[in-house]
């Protein structure tokens, strides 16, 4: 893998981990998990997890956890990847 694909799959990875720690604590917080349907994709991998596997020892939360951070650095991702296409500020960066 070159290094500019190193580092934008890692700066991705980075805000979606971000992103979702930060619902997450959100959603520890005020002790309530969905706010909007969509926003928080990881419940559909916990919710998969649990029916497939009902005596499953597997942390809901980190389930959730997991997913949204899969999600939302693919979000980002792709806002990198047209970023970079369009020769934006961040494409210095990431082209060099």
């Amino acid at each position: 893998m070159s290094e500019s694909k190193f580092r934008l799959w890692l700066a991705s990875l980075t805000m979606g981990l971000a992103t979702s720690l930060v619902l997450t604590a959100a959603m520890r917080k005020t002790q309530f998990g969905v706010w909007l349907p969509g926003t928080q994709p990881g419940w559909m991998l916990a919710w998969a997890t649990r029916l497939l596997h009902p005596n499953s020892a597997a942390d809901g939360i980190a389930l959730v956890t997991a997913g949204n951070t899969l999600f939302y650095a693919w979000i980002f991702s792709r806002i990198l990847r047209a970023e970079i296409l369009a020769r934006g500020s961040l494409s210095r960066y990431f082209l060099r």
